[in-house]
């Protein structure tokens, strides 16, 4: 198949700056509090919802897979848009002994079922979000979406989206710096205001009016059980910063800048946007709330604290944080989008996918059929997100991070067998760290399998889903595998 090479190649112009802003676009910082709230409080067991401490643990096991990410992309530093694949792509592509070829070959394979799970996934969940966000504003303003309503917002959304992924637009790192400003300093807002609002108690709440009786209470573990779920569901806060390879082309300084641009915007987006939105939040949550039915909790709060604190402007607060939502959200989703095309095309480009999806359309230069395929998928996983409820939205929440922690314990993996025997080996950096990062991100989807399993309720409901989701997943992977794999001995 002959790609066309690009007449306008892009200039080095990123810093590192401009590569953290960049990698910080996906999670869209501060937007996705507002809507994953619902889910995370309806996930607590024993009655407590062990929020913080899990998004806390979530950016833990990012930060360790991060370095892990690092000195691949250093290793590695090629990499461009096929980001963790083509790390697992150069492993097998060095390997002489037929044993280790196939068992080389294994690992490449669960690389690309994994970042599909991931990649794939991540788009639906964005429009569903997107879906849910317009449907409680219709009903806010008196309008009540049918199902039939609801799913054309979901595949209104995809399309869209779509379209523009279609005619290659990405976005720019100005619009990146826009959204994330404007998403980190409505966050400010927020947080000044809810934690004025606990301290005021302009509502006269009682001691146990409040959700959480402090500010411990909020930020300390109350059950590992608890924690280690809903560090399965925060997950997705934090996915995204191995897709910064894909800034290779236009980085001054690619090798030293997209290792520490991945660290850095995980540092922004996860310690200083999530720990102190989900920190706030449940410190303001009260009793006139009740998280685990409002499709957007944190909403509901801004309307309370802006009529309690603003002299009765709740509405026009929570429309301006709905207004923010908006645009942080289709920027995410179309980055995802992009993200998600980007491995496809690689890999059919590696005839790894059908070839039909490494296609390119003839005057935009994008692999329109991946678009178009990637758009209905999207569509119909967002759809079921908003008209299945709270155990589907759930349960591809959690499928789409499943596929995260196996794709980042994958790269840990990787990260130690690529450096053994390499001059640069550093038994730190290359035998500890990821060592770690493996066993805590296996051990997280390993314990949240088991727990959900045996939680009940909702909590079972949606891991039942998830793992339905990847198992369908793994097998049509598998017999593709077998298809391709016996077409290519025949020939």
């Amino acid at each position: 198949m002959t790609v066309k090479s690009n007449p306008n190649p892009s200039r080095k112009t990123l810093g590192l700056t401009g590569i953290t802003i960049n990698a910080m676009a996906l999670t869209a910082p501060g937007a996705f509090l507002w809507l994953l709230y619902q889910v995370q409080a309806a996930a607590a067991i024993d009655g407590v919802a062990d929020i913080w401490p899990g998004v806390l643990l979530a950016l833990l096991s990012a930060l360790l897979t991060s370095l892990s990410f690092g000195e691949l992309a250093r290793h590695y530093p090629e990499a461009g848009f096929r980001s963790a694949y083509h790390f697992a792509d150069r492993f097998f592509a060095r390997q002489k002994n037929p044993r280790h070829k196939t068992l080389a070959r294994i690992a490449k394979f669960a690389t690309g079922w994994s970042a599909h799970l991931y990649y794939w996934i991540y788009p639906g969940v964005m429009v569903a979000f997107i879906g849910i966000l317009a449907d409680y504003l219709l009903r806010y303003f008196g309008y009540h979406p049918t199902v039939f309503g609801e799913a054309l917002l979901a595949v209104s959304f995809a399309a869209f989206i779509g379209f523009l992924a279609l005619r290659g637009i990405t976005g720019t790192t100005t619009t990146s710096v826009v959204l994330n400003t404007i998403q980190l300093t409505t966050l400010i807002i927020f947080a000044v205001l809810a934690i004025t609002f606990r301290l005021m108690n302009p509502a006269g709440f009682s001691s146990a009016d409040w959700i959480y009786p402090s500010a411990a209470s909020v930020l300390l573990p109350h059950n590992l059980s608890g924690v280690l779920f809903q560090t399965a569901l925060a997950m997705i806060l934090m996915v995204g910063f191995e897709s910064s390879t894909a800034f290779n082309a236009s980085a001054t300084n690619a090798q030293r800048d997209i290792p520490r641009g991945a660290v850095l915007g995980l540092i922004i987006q996860g310690a200083f946007a999530y720990l102190i939105g989900y920190f706030v939040a449940g410190f303001a949550l009260n009793v006139n709330i009740n998280a685990a039915v409002s499709h957007a909790p944190i909403s509901d709060m801004a309307l309370q604290i802006g009529n309690q604190l603003l002299g009765g402007y709740g509405a026009t607060f929570m429309l301006f944080i709905g207004f923010t939502m908006a645009l942080a959200l289709l920027g995410g989703n179309l980055t995802a989008i992009n993200n998600g095309v980007r491995i496809s095309f690689a890999m059919a480009l590696d005839e790894e996918m059908p070839d039909v999806l490494g296609l390119l359309h003839p005057q935009y230069a994008t692999p329109y059929y991946t678009v178009i395929l990637l758009s209905a998928v999207s569509a119909i996983v967002g759809s079921a997100g908003i008209i299945g409820g709270l155990p589907v939205l759930m349960g591809i929440i959690l499928a789409s991070n499943l596929g995260a922690f196996l794709l980042y314990a994958l790269l840990c993996l990787l990260t130690i067998i690529s450096f053994i025997g390499d001059s640069s080996f550093n038994i730190f950096r290359h035998i500890f760290l990821p060592l770690l990062g493996l066993l805590v991100n296996l051990g997280i989807v390993i314990a949240a399998a088991y727990i959900g399993l045996g939680a009940g309720g909702v909590i079972t409901q949606a891991s039942l889903i998830a793992l339905s989701i990847a198992g369908a997943w793994f097998l049509v992977s598998v017999a593709y595998y077998f298809i391709k794999r016996k077409s290519s001995l025949s020939e």
